[in-house]
């Protein structure tokens, strides 16, 4: 009978962890936040569009607040021992989803800022309906950064869901402004 020997880098334990703890998203970020230090043209193109990102900005912080709040008053409403746990709650559902939002943007506004020091045109997006929207709209989204999953399922789309079942007007403009902010972020940097 033969046994596998496995070494400590093949063994489970640290895939598991990548799932429960997610060092590897904020290792990316401060990844990002070092690039960002240390490269003058990323440090030029986010200065020349400062006008752009303050907006861009002021959304993420709504929706992020919409997240909170949505978390706050879902369990709140779904019983009332869950009142204090969800004002313990909310503070964090605001980091973890600014924090989400703000990666996932900043990574891309760096996509846009190499590609436009390299002289390279964005490559369109793949996605049909994305593909689509650029053609009618003239934009070049160009590609989209890695989602950092676990976070996002945590601290955005689950407050999101939540905040679709307190208020779904709501909702939907909290949607419409996150899916809104990096198309109009494209269209008004041609």
């Amino acid at each position: 009978m033969a046994t596998s020997v496995r070494s400590k880098e093949e063994s489970p334990a640290p895939r598991a962890k990548e799932w429960i703890l997610p060092t590897r998203t904020l290792d990316e970020a401060l990844a990002l936040a070092r690039r960002y230090q240390e490269a003058e043209g990323l440090q030029r193109y986010v200065l020349e569009r400062t006008r752009l990102l303050l907006p861009a900005f002021a959304a993420i912080c709504l929706v992020g607040l919409a997240c909170a709040a949505a978390s706050m008053i879902f369990l709140a409403d779904w019983h009332s021992a869950l009142t204090l746990p969800a004002l313990i709650l909310a503070p964090f559902v605001l980091i973890g989803s600014l924090f989400v939002q703000l990666l996932m943007f900043f990574r891309w506004i760096e996509i846009r800022a190499l590609e436009r020091a390299l002289g390279r045109r964005p490559k369109p997006a793949r996605w049909s309906p994305v593909a689509r929207l650029e053609q009618r709209l003239g934009l070049n989204l160009g590609k989209l950064p890695p989602v950092p999953w676990i976070a996002a399922a945590v601290f955005l789309m689950t407050p999101l869901a939540m905040l679709i079942a307190v208020s779904p007007l709501a909702a939907a403009l909290a949607i419409a402004l996150a899916a809104g902010t990096p198309i109009l972020y494209a269209f008004f940097d041609r």
